[in-house]
């Protein structure tokens, strides 16, 4: 089989005029592509299309191209083609340092509510002191339940202990003015690990964690299948919360998750590559510890259904972080085996730590991973070994991807991750995942977004003999087809789109993947003017449409905002304790050298 289009390619059409076959170029460069990396994509720093300047950004962040973050700082400030936000989160990720001052002036007058938050981010991600007073001030000062959640996220994110009291005081200063409680609980859960648990029980969960204990508590574990809960510890939690005694449930999952990190870290400290469990673990304690401290807080909270349901489920939550977080510390090791690395994947929840990802990556166990695929399809290790599997892109993967693309349902995790790591795999899996589509080993609904990846004259012969002779019934879609047709690229889906642009009703679709195909090939369709008349007129509907919603929403927005506005301008602006080091000046740390040499490069 020949290519129609390879790497280089996609790389050369990222500079193309027309913002569609950027768009078309990028998306195969990110999907097909994933794990190879390629500087073009820095052009679309600032890009007119929306879309493709928030983006490039992620791309670069994703692949850790620091070389580009002077740009993307210089396009936060700008905020040309690109939400601000975006690049904040981007220079997050890439731990850049130098924009800290850039985001400090922000912080105290960020322009809009996405900025303020990117802004939050960046000073989570940021282990700096400086950082985490901002964050400190901002969580005292905000009344804004949506913006004080993201303060206080992003703030305990620098694991030190000292923040969770006042962090739980202004919680629960808050809960006595407002019913709402957890999503700020939401909030704190999340950078301990603890978020999807605390969802499940609050958001997900079928029973009342008060009301029926017994079933709540099994019900996660089996939800939780790398959860293991010993018996007798089981017993005593739910009999503590059928009787209501709160504060012993309290103390007793405080002094189990003490023992449980005191045997893990038997001398209170850890090596660095442990660092980042060990903060998770510290806090997890210190807040289960600050918890069981406040037994004037359980008996008023008594008076107070939902708010003990919450904290309870907070405490749960907090409890499975630091059990789960168990399985992941020899795969940390630097001497790490595939056996221990394959362990950890098996018995892991939804936060497998990055480092133990490209462990995996780079040993490419390929073997070990195909063997601990369950048939059931039931756990996280699945779903994480099915994305390393991509991230690898193994052509001996593909009957693996595709059985679980056959047997899981459409909704679940699982079968999107599948299509993302069947799309990234190498070039040499093509062959072979042509065959099992054309023996119908797939359906439509998982065979056109996978053909869409396939530049090939045998894909788009098979996509249109898919459509027009053994489609199913119900596969009527016209814009999958039409990104497949797209995605080919093959020069015979012009002709074709026309004819289906010109005789089909419902092929509103149809006309940007047209344009797309016509540019790429340098070929005039008279159809043109009538695509960029009906875009405009149904970006103008869209437009009216997203008036009349915001005018509905308007009052609201604007009280919204002055209060968070209002609270920013009164935040005590923050103060450096000593004075700004230039970056050829000696570092502040002693060693001799300059700055741009030292210190500030460096991450925390």
């Amino acid at each position: 089989m020949n290519k129609l289009w390879d790497y280089q390619d996609y790389v050369n059409h990222l500079s193309h005029k027309n913002r569609l076959v950027r768009c078309w170029a990028f998306e195969a460069l990110e999907n097909h592509y994933p794990n190879r990396y390629t500087d073009e994509v820095c052009k679309l720093i600032g890009d007119e299309d929306e879309h493709l300047a928030c983006a490039a950004p992620k791309y670069l962040a994703k692949h850790n191209a620091v070389q580009h973050a002077p740009a993307i700082l210089e396009s936060f400030k700008s905020s040309q083609g690109n939400i601000p936000g975006n690049c904040a989160i981007a220079l997050a990720k890439m731990y850049y340092e130098p924009a800290f001052d850039v985001m400090l002036e922000y912080f105290m007058d960020p322009g809009t509510m996405e900025t303020f938050s990117g802004i939050f981010y960046y000073l989570g991600k940021i282990r700096r002191e400086e950082c985490r007073v901002a964050l400190k001030s901002a969580v005292f000062q905000l009344t804004d339940d949506f913006f004080m959640g993201s303060a206080m996220a992003n703030l305990l994110r620098h694991h030190n202990p000292e923040d969770i009291n006042p962090v739980l005081e202004k919680y629960f200063e808050f809960t006595e003015r407002s019913n709402r409680n957890d999503m700020l609980l939401k909030n704190i859960s999340t950078p301990l690990g603890a978020g999807d648990y605390f969802a499940d029980l609050t958001e997900y969960g079928q029973n009342n964690i008060l009301v029926e204990p017994l079933e709540t508590i099994d019900g996660l574990v089996s939800r939780n299948s790398h959860i293991e809960l010993d018996e007798i510890l089981r017993k005593n939690m739910v009999m503590t919360l059928e009787k209501k005694r709160y504060e012993d449930f309290s103390t007793m999952i405080m002094f189990d998750a003490r023992n449980i990190v005191n045997a893990r870290y038997p001398e209170n400290n850890c090596p660095g590559f442990l660092s980042e469990l060990f903060g998770q673990d510290t806090m997890c304690v210190g807040l289960l510890e600050d918890l069981s401290k406040r037994l004037a807080l359980w008996k008023q909270a008594k008076h107070s259904e939902e708010l003990v349901a919450n904290l309870i489920s907070l405490i749960i939550s907090v409890y499975f972080a630091v059990k789960e977080r168990g399985a992941y510390q020899k795969a940390l090791y630097p001497d790490a085996g595939v056996d221990e690395l394959i362990h950890a994947v098996k018995n892991s929840g939804c936060l497998l730590p990055e480092q133990i990802q490209k462990k995996i990556k780079e040993l490419a166990p390929i073997s070990e991973l195909k063997a601990a695929l369950t048939y059931d399809l039931m756990n996280w290790g699945d779903t994480w070994i099915v994305r390393i599997m991509g991230r690898i892109g193994n052509k001996d993967f593909v009957p693996d991807l595709i059985r679980v693309l056959r047997i899981s349902d459409s909704m679940d995790y699982i079968y999107s991750d599948a299509l993302r790591s069947i799309n990234a795999l190498d070039e040499s899996a093509d062959e072979s995942i042509l065959t099992a589509i054309k023996n119908r080993e797939l359906e439509d609904w998982e065979s056109f977004p996978i053909l869409e990846r396939l530049p090939y004259s045998e894909a788009y012969d098979l996509a249109i003999h898919r459509w027009e002779n053994e489609s199913d019934d119900d596969m009527d879609s016209y814009e999958m087809f039409s990104c497949c047709i797209e995605g080919i690229g093959d020069r015979r889906g012009i002709e074709k789109l026309q004819y289906i642009y010109a005789n089909e009703n419902d092929a509103s679709y149809i006309g940007d993947s047209l344009e797309c195909l016509a540019e790429i090939y340098a070929v005039d369709i008279p159809e043109l003017p009538d695509i960029i008349k009906s875009r405009k007129e149904q970006e103008k509907r869209q437009k009216d449409r997203e008036n009349e919603l915001n005018e509905m929403a308007k009052n609201y927005r604007k009280e919204k905002e002055s209060e968070v506005f209002k609270d920013i301008e009164n935040i005590i602006p923050f103060k450096r304790d000593t004075p700004k080091v230039g970056r050829n000046e000696p570092c502040p740390c002693g060693s001799g050298k300059k700055y741009k040499k030292c210190c500030l490069n460096k991450i925390k």
